[in-house]
């Protein structure tokens, strides 16, 4: 994810893009509606070596959605789209972009999508979105045009698992097995099964072996039992917001070996502030930056311009980690986010 989505979720913290947001990603509440994982899933899998027999039915945020035929092009919205089609092999159909509020392209793509315009850095209006010419829409979801409109224009749209539920619990939470589960959905809509199943087995592997280092500190010392939380600012002016139980963060931070501070929120974004922190008072701060373009030690500056921020125990244990923004998305980036955490507790040191 970029500045784009963190930005427009602290935004949405305070309501301004919940309805929104339901208008993109409706809930099934059906308790049969299984993992997030699944919920990802395409409804029919294709046998073996098979390709994807179209019309394809998968799920979308909770709901059937038909891909009535194989796409050749894309509007991506948002650098976690970019970044899950490239793991599914399909980063090469991207024939223009939209709603990266001015953020790099994921670092190592296979197929970066340097070719493609940016048409709009925002939100795109219905006029950006048909004049793509794309078959297909994969993004965060629609909030500057209405979906009655991309459907009558006879576009799907795709939302990525991890912005169906960053307002609320709406489906289950995205975790690391959502994310590959996502992979694999965008690898059933475009026939890539070959490259997404080559690509998942490979960030499963990377994923297991930084889990693996992180059972124990070079002391010896278990990691568990200890808190942290990921708080971030998505703007120069905006107030502190933090991370909840529904997002992929709450996985890095189980996998790093910590509770979150704020897990037990059923929200991926939420608005926190220093109250909050002093009242839990976690061992280590996760702080996200680079959200509007500032460095780590902007970041620094901010949060330690909270009152009480000093009386922090993580504060004056000097344990606060930087982390990308960027790299604590719904998309295979994520897992630079747990190497980050990790290398800043000292769990890689060898």
């Amino acid at each position: 994810m970029s500045p784009a989505t963190l930005r427009r979720r602290g935004t949405a913290a305070f309501g301004v893009l919940a309805l929104a947001t339901l208008a993109a990603c409706s809930a099934d509440a059906d308790a049969s509606s299984g993992t997030a994982a699944e919920s990802t899933a395409a409804s029919s899998e294709p046998a073996d070596d098979a390709g994807t027999a179209y019309p394809v039915t998968v799920q979308n945020c909770g709901e059937e959605l038909e891909v009535p035929a194989e796409p050749e092009s894309v509007l991506s919205i948002g650098t976690s789209a970019v970044a899950l089609l490239d793991a599914a092999g399909a980063s090469d159909r991207i024939v223009a972009r939209a709603g990266e509020f001015g953020a790099d392209l994921p670092p190592d793509l296979t197929n970066p999508p340097t070719d493609a315009p940016v048409l709009d850095p925002f939100d795109p209006t219905i006029e950006v979105i048909v004049g793509a010419e794309a078959d297909i829409i994969v993004g965060y979801g629609l909030f500057n045009a209405a979906v009655e409109d991309v459907e009558a224009a006879g576009l799907t749209n795709v939302v990525i698992d991890g912005e169906c539920s960053h307002d609320a619990a709406l489906t289950d939470k995205t975790d690391f097995d959502a994310i590959f589960a996502d992979v694999e959905r965008l690898g059933t809509i475009f026939d890539t099964h070959a490259e997404a199943a080559e690509n998942v087995a490979a960030l499963r592997t990377e994923l297991d072996d930084l889990t693996a280092a992180a059972g124990e500190r070079p002391d010896g010392e278990a990691v568990s039992d200890e808190t942290a939380a990921v708080v971030y600012y998505f703007s120069e002016d905006a107030t502190m917001s933090a991370r909840g139980g529904q997002g992929i963060a709450d996985d890095v931070l189980a996998r790093a070996g910590f509770e979150n501070t704020y897990g037990d929120e059923p929200s991926v974004y939420l608005e926190a502030n220093v109250e909050t922190l002093l009242d839990a008072d976690p061992d280590v701060i996760v702080l996200a930056y680079g959200l509007y373009g500032e460095s780590y030690e902007d970041a620094v500056a901010t949060f330690m311009d909270e009152p009480g921020a000093e009386e922090l125990a993580a504060v004056q244990q000097d344990r606060i980690i930087g982390v990308p923004a960027a790299d604590l998305a719904p998309d295979p980036g994520a897992i630079r986010g747990l190497d980050a955490v990790l290398e800043g507790t000292g769990a890689l040191e060898e």
